[in-house]
């Protein structure tokens, strides 16, 4: 499969594949936009860099200001489950698959679900160890299972984990809590912005190295000096992820 990154919009959760802006007016200030990717291939990524580019007849590429996020937390990545690492003690009501996922909390709020996780319970006695990589600026960690892959109801919260360093759970099958993973990202800040954007640029955008499942994010806008010709003009440019 090979590397796979897929583009978000400012909620960090609606999948996009490219973004059409209100009409751009000369010298009048535009309002930045935020933006997620995250690689969802089955192999690490090498330095990403965000590039702007031209598009035939206009001069669109010009304008762009790109920043990187420096207030939300990506979601946790690296989700891994082993079981009956930590010994005896499950309480499991049947064996079969079982499915996990994880968001990381802070003051602001919640990150959308980590890739989900899976294992076959096939000893109920047996305990599962879910592992995963800190999320830089969490304060803590929601776990969420269920038997059906990809659907979290509204009782599918398993533990509520405080302080950074709690990136392991041991789940023994007990039962769940009222809780669903968010369907939107609020550690930036609430809709309709969710957040603040930070110093924008015209130099191209280092996102770093992005490991399986990890999350980046980035603010964009568009700035059109005045006096800038208006017919035939579209104003168009194009974004391009590059491994350098």
């Amino acid at each position: 499969m090979g590397l796979i990154l897929q583009h978000y919009a400012k909620d960090g959760a609606t999948q996009i594949t490219g973004k059409s802006w209100t009409k751009a007016y000369a010298g009048v200030a535009q309002t930045a936009e935020k933006f997620y990717l995250q690689n969802v291939g089955d192999r690490d990524s090498d330095a990403m860099e965000l590039r702007i580019g031209e598009v035939s007849g206009n001069d669109g590429s010009t304008m762009i200001r790109t920043g990187l996020d420096v207030d939300s937390v990506m979601p946790p990545y690296g989700l891994a489950a082993v079981l009956g690492s930590a010994g005896a003690g499950g309480i499991w009501g049947a064996t079969g698959l079982v499915y996990w996922v994880v968001t990381a909390v802070n003051a602001s709020g919640e990150t959308v679900a980590s890739l989900e996780v899976s294992i076959n319970v096939d000893d109920t006695t047996k305990k599962v160890t879910l592992t995963w990589e800190q999320a830089p600026g969490a304060t803590g960690y929601k776990v969420f299972r269920t038997t059906d892959p990809g659907v979290y109801g509204a009782s599918s919260r398993r533990a509520t984990l405080s302080g950074i360093g709690s990136t392991t759970y041991i789940d023994d099958g007990d039962a769940l809590a009222a809780g669903t993973p968010l369907t939107e990202n609020t550690t930036g800040g609430a809709a309709p912005n969710y957040g603040t954007p930070p110093t924008l640029g015209t130099a191209a955008l280092v996102l770093g190295e992005l490991a399986i499942g990890q999350w980046s994010c980035y603010w964009l806008n568009r700035v059109v000096p005045g006096a800038t010709p208006e017919l035939g003009n579209p104003r168009q440019a194009l974004l391009q992820f590059v491994e350098t």
